[in-house]
């Protein structure tokens, strides 16, 4: 009885797995045939949805994402941190609450201690473009040539970048020792040459700024002209010091590893395609809203725009001198190659500087 009992058993299992198998989808074209629609994918983004980089960026990556891919893939975005903070993102595409993310690797401290480099002062960073560039192409060579991924546990689509920043205060800044009186929002890699040139950082994410300048927690902050518009912070600060030797802040993109794993060949081949093209595309942005949001800061709220002489400049760039030497003997203390990064990024900002100086 026992042994009719298992032979039926062993049967129906084999019969179920010849029904199974003759359904199943006999290639990759078969399978996404048998898929009910196309891939729906969540992307958050801690940027406003008024924002440039929002408006004119995420928003036409996305219908070209969804364009190229013949509908295969649809995007939904959650801007302005409906779905995670600023400082969550990352973690969370990583554990999958989203699958693609745009963030600030300086949002999370220490935990991408490299990537730090693109944002060192004494760059020649002369616009959005070429910084976007020098980041884009400068982690793939730290891959590559340095054997170092900060990211490996996420799938980077791009990097870019915000190019040269100024100091916005609500007191005027027109001397170095001016420095002194600040209290000031600055983040990543541009805290301490903040604190070098005297005044004193606190770290916090752009979308936290405006209250703060609002409630007086900071008076000043190193930001680039963008957000003059892009987080009304022309309401709160007065004066704009030009310090475009000073400042850059890296971004990028992300996507959950398993979500990148399962979707089709063709489609990962649409996703790298318009990852290169959009890291110039989104410099540009950068620097057309910055070129916007200081003329709006001048016209609508009549902000002071100063600019330091020659020999009051050269005296900041002399301060700023320890920084990268520093900088690179901390890191490489840490095991890291922090003399070959440095080396490459300045040999891509010179490169892209030259080639897009003209944007």
């Amino acid at each position: 009885m026992k042994r009719n009992t298992l032979f039926l058993f062993v049967f129906v299992c084999c019969l179920i797995f010849i029904l199974v198998s003759g359904c199943a989808p006999e290639n990759d074209e078969d399978q996404a045939e048998a898929l009910d629609g196309p891939v729906e994918l969540s992307m958050v983004t801690f940027w406003p949805a008024s924002h440039p980089q929002v408006d004119k960026g995420h928003k036409a990556w996305i219908d070209e994402v969804e364009a190229r891919s013949d509908g295969k893939v649809k995007i939904s975005l959650h801007a302005g941190e409906s779905l995670l903070g600023a400082r969550e993102i990352y973690n969370g595409v990583e554990a999958g609450v989203a699958d693609i993310g745009s963030t600030c690797p300086s949002y999370t401290p220490g935990m991408f201690p490299l990537t730090e480099v693109f944002e060192l002062p004494g760059y020649q960073n002369v616009n959005s473009v070429a910084a976007s560039m020098t980041a884009h192409e400068g982690y793939k060579r730290f891959k590559e040539e340095l054997d170092v991924d900060e990211f490996s546990d996420v799938k980077v689509l791009m990097f870019w970048a915000t190019g040269p920043g100024n100091v916005m205060s609500k007191i005027p800044v027109e001397k170095l020792e001016d420095m002194e009186r600040l209290e000031m929002r600055a983040v990543g890699g541009s805290a301490v040459p903040v604190k070098t040139l005297g005044a004193v950082p606190h770290a916090m994410p752009m979308s936290e700024a405006y209250l703060a300048l609002d409630q007086g927690l900071v008076n000043s902050i190193l930001a680039p002209n963008d957000t003059l518009q892009g987080f009304r912070l022309a309401e709160v600060i007065d004066h704009i010091t030009k310090t475009p030797f000073l400042y850059n802040m890296a971004f990028v993109k992300i996507m959950n590893k398993n979500t990148w794993d399962a979707l089709p060949a063709e489609v990962q081949e649409v996703f790298e395609e318009l990852n290169d093209e959009f890291a110039r595309k989104y410099g540009e942005i950068f620097a057309d809203a910055s070129r916007e949001g200081l003329q709006f800061a001048r016209d609508e709220h009549g902000i002071e725009v100063i600019e330091l002489s020659g020999e009051e400049e050269d005296r900041w760039i002399e301060r700023l001198d320890m920084v990268v030497d520093d900088w690179i003997e901390e890191k490489k203390a840490r095991g890291l190659p922090a003399e070959e990064a440095v080396s490459i990024t300045r040999e891509l900002d010179e490169k892209y500087s030259s080639e897009y100086g003209d944007y």
